[in-house]
């Protein structure tokens, strides 16, 4: 009962936040339906901004949304450790990213807990919103990404708690595409545009199902091919 209190605190200070700062900027969407109202469903988006993104999401999704969050980027230890109480309390599951500088992390420790706190939402029926490409366009610390059109190979994480999820359940579990674009002037503009879903089953090796995501993703955010990352 006290997890779910401060969960359900912590989530309604976060919306809170989010509908806040999305009142300085203008968005559109598209595709919500294709979301199930009821259920596990893993949402797979393009990362662009690195704050923005989330305040979309937040107020747009009409379930409660849980967000996979990177804490590697806070370098200072007892700042971080906040971070991940506070992602905690919240249940948004934290994880390290395995390209980014971790002095005094224990990588292995937090995909473990990733992992198994990703499935345990998805059991319950939660909307788990992954970054799977780890990096956002936007950064105000660090990123890999050099150009605002400019994506990322998607990590195998998502394709891992999917399939680990769908183990627990013993039924699918629908992932659900999402690209954002983003136009910059007097105020940001941010596109959020939803696919429809697809399952691990579709396809044959997990790398079909990665290949087959990023081409989507790609898509939804108005990219060709040539405009991805190598």
């Amino acid at each position: 009962m006290i997890h779910d209190a401060s969960e359900s605190v912590i989530g309604r200070a976060i919306r809170i936040c989010a509908q806040a700062m999305a009142t300085r900027i203008d968005m559109s969407v598209t595709g919500l339906e294709n979301i199930p109202a009821a259920g596990p469903v893993v949402l797979l988006a393009r990362h662009y901004h690195y704050l923005l993104d989330g305040v979309v999401l937040l107020v747009s999704v009409p379930r409660s949304v849980h967000i996979v969050v990177a804490v590697d980027w806070v370098q200072n230890s007892y700042a971080r450790r906040l971070l991940t109480l506070a992602t905690t309390m919240a249940r948004w599951p934290s994880v390290v990213r395995s390209d980014a500088p971790r002095a005094g992390v224990d990588q292995g420790r937090h995909q473990r807990t990733a992992l198994r706190d990703s499935v345990e939402l998805l059991a319950e029926g939660r909307v788990l919103v992954v970054f799977p490409e780890g990096y956002p366009n936007i950064d105000p610390h660090y990123t890999p990404k050099t150009r605002p059109d400019e994506m990322l190979p998607l990590k195998a994480g998502f394709a891992a708690i999917v399939v680990a999820a769908e183990k627990r359940l013993g039924t699918r579990v629908p992932i659900v595409p999402a690209g954002f674009r983003y136009t910059e002037g007097r105020r940001w503009r941010a596109e959020l545009n939803i696919g429809e879903a697809v399952y691990v089953e579709d396809y044959g090796p997990r790398r079909s199902l990665i290949k087959r995501m990023e081409q989507r993703l790609a898509e939804l955010s108005g990219l060709s091919a040539a405009l991805r990352a190598p």
